[in-house]
C-alpha cells in the first residue's frame, strides 16, 4: 500500500487521483469529522461521522490510527485498508501503518508554503483557515516527525504525471525485491 503525507495542498489528493486512474491503485478512504467540502461525497472522499459516531467506532478498536487536525477527528479503519490501495494520512498515519505492516510505502509530498497558499486560496479555502494550516503544518509535517520515509518527492518543478509515474515506479521496484 502507498502511504501518501504531506502538508495541506501540497498535492497529495491529486497525485493519488492521478494512480488511481493511471496506474489502478484502489483508493483506500480514510475517515474524517470534518464536513464535506462543495463536490466531495461520501463514502468516495472520506467517511464523514459525526464526532459521536467517530469515536464509536474508536471505542469497538475499528482504526488503525487517529488523529486530531485542526479539531477535526481523521483514522483509517481497519476495514479500509486493501491490497495495491493508496491512503492519504498525516505523520501520525503514517507512522502508525508504517508500524503495523511491512508493505507500506511512505512517500512524503512536499510543496512550499507560497504554492500551498496560493493552491488553498484557489480551491476557495476561508483565509483564516488557510493561515491556521500554514501554521499548524509547519510543526507537523516535519521530516523528523517520520519513523519512516520510503520516498519523499518535491511537488514543485515538475508535472503530477511525472510524479505519479516517479511513485508507481519505486514502488513497483521495491515491491520486486
Amino acid at each position: 500500500m502507498i502511504v501518501l503525507v504531506g502538508a495541506s495542498a501540497s498535492g497529495k489528493t491529486e497525485l493519488a487521483k492521478l494512480l488511481y486512474r493511471d496506474y489502478g491503485y484502489k483508493k483506500c478512504i480514510t475517515t474524517t469529522t470534518r464536513p464535506m467540502r462543495q463536490n466531495e461525497v461520501d463514502g468516495i472522499d472520506y467517511h464523514f461521522l459525526s464526532e459521536e459516531a467517530f469515536k464509536d467506532k474508536m471505542a469497538m478498536d475499528a482504526f488503525y490510527e487517529v488523529t486530531e487536525y485542526a479539531n477535526r477527528y481523521y483514522g483509517i479503519q481497519k476495514q479500509d485498508v486493501i491490497e495495491n490501495g493508496v491512503v492519504i494520512v498525516d505523520p501520525n498515519g503514517a507512522n502508525a501503518l508504517a508500524d503495523h505492516a511491512s508493505d507500506v510505502y511512505v512517500v512524503f509530498v512536499e510543496a512550499s508554503e507560497a504554492l500551498r497558499r496560493a493552491r488553498m486560496e484557489l480551491r476557495g479555502d476561508p483565509k483564516d483557515q488557510i493561515e491556521k494550516r500554514i501554521l499548524g503544518d509547519r510543526s507537523v509535517f516535519q521530516l523528523k516527525q517520520f519513523h519512516r520515509i520510503d520516498l519523499h518527492i518535491y511537488n514543485e518543478e515538475v508535472t503530477l504525471s511525472e510524479l505519479a509515474s516517479w511513485v508507481h515506479s519505486h514502488y513497483q521496484k521495491r515491491h520486486q525485491k
